[in-house]
C-alpha cells in the first residue's frame, strides 16, 4: 500500500497526472432538441423548452398549439391541462365537420362537372381528377418536414397513408355496395402499385439518393399515366366507353336532367328571374321548406354552416349539374374572381414577403383580376352559361381543394401536438393518426361518391391516389432537398416502419390483384372483408411496436428523438473510450 501512495504522490509533484478532455456533448442547445424531450423536463421550465426548440414549431401553421398548452395553460394543473386537450379535440372535430360540408356541397359536385363535361369515365376521372384534387394538400403540406433534410416522416406517412388507401378506403367503397371492375383500367394500376412499392423500397435501403434516381420516379408516373391513356383510347375503338361514362345523380341517386337544368326559367319552377333573384339563389345556403322539415340535429347544423357558406360564396363559384345554368352566376363569380386571388396572397406568401412587399402584390392583384372582371362582363350574359364554364369548374375543384389544405394543415397542427402530449412516436404517428388526418378529405369524398352511385369512380382514387402521393410526392421533395443542399446526392432514411409499410403495401396490391382475378372482376364484400382484415392486421402491428412488444423493421431503428438521444449517448461512449 504504501509504495502505491507514494507513487501517486511523486506523479502529483512531477505534474505527469494524464489529463481526459472533457466530453463536448454533456450540454446540448435548446434548438437541436427534438420537441418530444418536453416531457423530460421540469414542469416549471417546459414553457422555455417549447419557446427555445426549433422543432416545436415545425407542425405550426396559424396558431402555435404548443406554446399554447404549455405556456399559457398550466401543464402542472392536470384538470386544466386535460381540459385544454379535450377543447383541442372538438376543435379537431369542428375542422373536420368544416372538411365535411366543403367536400359534400361543393367538392365533389365540381369533380363530377369537370368529369362529365370532358367526357371522362369514371377510372380516368378517379386517377387523375379525384387524386389530384384529394393529394395535392397532402403533398404540398409533406414539404414542412425536410427543414432538417430528414425523410423518414415523410416516407413513412405516405407509405402508410398508402396502405390505409389500398385496403381501408378501398373496402369502405365496396361495403357501400358490390360493383364490376372493369380490369382495363384497375389491372394495370394495381401492378404499378406493386411495382411501386418494391422501386421506393430498394431506392430509400441504400440510404442515398441522387439525381437519376429521382428522375426515374417522375418518369415512371408520366408512363404511368401515357399506358392509362392508351388503354382508354383502345377501349374506345372498341366501342366499350359507354359502360363507365359518367352519369349525373343527385344525393338520392336519381339521375338528373342536365339539359333541363341548364335553362334559367327552371329555377323552383319559375318562368321569369330577375338578377337579384339569382343572387339570392346562388347566396343563400339552404332552402326555408328543408329547414323546416329537417330535424332538430339538422337544423342546428344547417344554421351552423351559414358562415362557411358565405364564405365559400364569396371565394368560390358553386358548379353543380343539378343548379339552373349549372350554378353560373356572372355578379357572383365576379366578386369570386377579385376575392379569391387576395386570399390566396394572403395565406400562401404572407410568411416570404414583407407587409409592403405584400401591400404592392394585392394591389397588383386587385389592378388584373379588375381588368379581367370588365372583360368577363362584357362577354358573357346572365342567362346562358359562358364557354369556358368548365375552366370555372377546374377553379372551383383547385380553390376547394386549398380551402381544404389549409383546414387540413391546421388539423394536422392539432394532432402531432396531441401525438407529443401524448408522448406517441413519430412513426407511429405519421402512419396512423396524421394519415387518418392527412385523408380525411379522401375519406368523405369517396363515401359521398360510392353512395351516390359512383363506386367505380371511388375505386380508382383509392388505388390510384397511392402511385401519385409515392412517386410524384417524394419526387417532389428529392428535388426541394437537392436544391436546399446543392448537391444532387441527398442522404435519406426509411425509418422503423418504412421497410414494414412496403411490405403491406405490396401484400394488399397483390391479394388485390388476385382477389379480382378469382372473382371475375366482381368487387364483392369478401373482397371489403379481407382488405379489413389486413388493415387491422397492419394496424396491430403498428401498435405492437409502438408499445415495444415487437421491434420494427427497418435501416434506422431510430425515430426523431430516440435518435438524437442515441447518438448523443453513441458518441458519449467513444469518448470516453478512447
Amino acid at each position: 500500500m504504501y509504495p502505491a501512495v507514494t507513487v501517486v504522490l511523486l506523479d502529483l509533484i512531477r505534474n505527469i497526472t494524464p489529463y481526459y478532455e472533457a466530453h463536448q456533448n454533456i450540454f446540448v442547445s435548446l434548438r437541436t432538441q427534438p420537441c418530444r424531450n418536453v416531457h423530460s423536463v421540469l414542469e416549471d421550465e417546459r414553457c422555455l423548452f417549447v419557446q427555445e426548440t426549433e422543432e416545436c414549431r415545425e407542425s405550426m401553421h396559424y396558431i402555435d398549439y404548443m406554446h399554447f398548452m404549455y405556456c399559457i395553460v398550466d401543464s402542472s394543473n392536470a384538470f386544466l391541462f386535460t381540459s385544454a386537450i379535450i377543447a383541442l379535440l372538438l376543435f379537431v372535430v369542428c375542422l373536420g365537420a368544416i372538411i365535411h360540408h366543403l367536400c359534400v356541397n361543393r367538392y365533389v359536385d365540381s369533380v363530377l362537372y369537370v368529369a362529365k363535361a370532358w367526357r371522362l369515365n369514371e377510372y380516368i376521372a378517379g386517377v387523375t381528377l379525384l387524386t389530384y384534387g384529394n393529394e395535392l394538400a397532402q403533398v404540398l403540406s409533406e414539404l414542412k418536414h425536410h427543414k432538417s433534410g430528414d425523410t423518414e416522416l415523410i416516407y413513412n406517412q405516405y407509405l402508410g397513408t398508402a396502405v390505409y388507401q389500398v385496403s381501408f378506403l378501398a373496402a369502405l367503397v365496396i361495403w357501400l355496395g358490390p360493383f364490376a371492375i372493369y380490369p382495363e383500367v384497375i389491372v394495370p394500376n394495381v401492378i404499378t402499385l406493386m411495382i411501386v412499392s418494391l422501386l421506393v423500397e430498394e431506392l430509400m435501403y441504400d440510404e442515398q439518393i441522387g439525381i437519376f434516381q429521382t428522375i426515374i420516379l417522375g418518369v415512371l408516373y408520366v408512363a404511368f399515366l401515357g399506358a392509362l391513356y392508351t388503354v382508354t383510347l383502345m377501349m374506345d375503338r372498341e366501342g366499350n366507353r359507354s359502360r363507365s361514362q359518367i352519369e349525373i345523380r343527385d344525393a338520392d341517386r336519381k339521375l338528373v336532367d342536365i339539359r333541363r337544368t341548364e335553362m334559367v326559367s327552371n329555377v323552383e319552377g319559375n318562368t321569369s328571374v330577375t338578377w337579384l333573384e339569382r343572387i339570392w339563389q346562388g347566396v343563400r345556403a339552404f332552402r326555408y321548406e328543408d329547414f323546416r322539415t329537417a330535424r332538430w340535429y339538422r337544423k342546428f347544423y344547417l344554421i351552423c354552416s351559414i358562415p362557411i357558406e358565405v364564405i365559400a360564396f364569396l371565394l368560390l363559384p358553386k358548379v353543380n349539374y343539378a343548379l339552373p345554368l349549372h350554378g353560373w352566376n356572372k355578379c357572383l363569380f365576379v366578386v369570386n374572381l377579385n376575392l379569391f386571388p387576395l386570399f390566396l396572397i394572403c395565406t400562401a406568401l404572407v410568411d416570404m414577403f414583407s407587409n409592403t412587399h405584400l401591400g404592392w402584390i394585392c394591389l397588383g392583384s386587385i389592378a388584373t383580376t379588375a381588368c379581367v372582371s370588365i372583360l368577363v362582363c362584357a362577354i358573357s350574359s346572365d342567362d346562358r352559361k359562358p364557354v369556358y364554364f368548365n375552366c370555372i369548374g377546374l377553379f372551383t375543384i383547385f380553390g376547394t381543394s386549398y380551402l381544404i389544405m389549409l383546414l387540413s394543415y391546421e388539423l394536422i397542427a392539432i394532432l402531432d401536438t396531441i401525438s407529443i402530449i401524448g408522448n406517441i412516436s413519430s412513426a407511429s404517428f405519421v402512419i396512423t393518426i396524421l394519415s387518418w388526418g392527412s385523408c380525411w378529405i379522401d375519406l368523405v369524398a369517396l363515401r359521398v361518391l360510392a353512395m351516390r352511385g359512383y363506386p367505380r369512380l371511388a375505386f380508382a382514387g383509392c388505388i390510384g391516389a397511392p402511385v401519385f402521393n409515392i412517386l410524384v410526392g417524394l419526387c417532389t421533395v428529392f428535388c426541394i432537398q437537392m436544391i436546399r443542399s446543392g448537391t444532387t446526392t441527398i442522404h435519406v432514411r426509411d425509418g422503423t416502419s418504412g421497410p414494414t409499410s412496403a411490405v403491406y403495401l405490396f401484400i394488399v396490391s397483390f391479394t388485390l390483384l388476385l382477389s379480382v382475378l378469382f372473382t371475375r372482376f366482381q368487387a364483392r364484400k369478401s373482397l371489403a372483408f379481407s382488405l379489413t382484415v389486413l388493415y387491422i392486421t397492419f394496424i396491430t402491428y403498428v401498435v405492437f411496436c409502438e408499445l415495444e412488444i415487437t421491434h420494427g423493421y427497418g435501416t434506422d431503428h431510430n425515430d426523431d428523438g430516440e435518435y438524437f438521444q442515441d447518438r448523443l449517448k453513441r458518441t458519449g461512449m467513444e469518448l470516453s473510450t478512447e
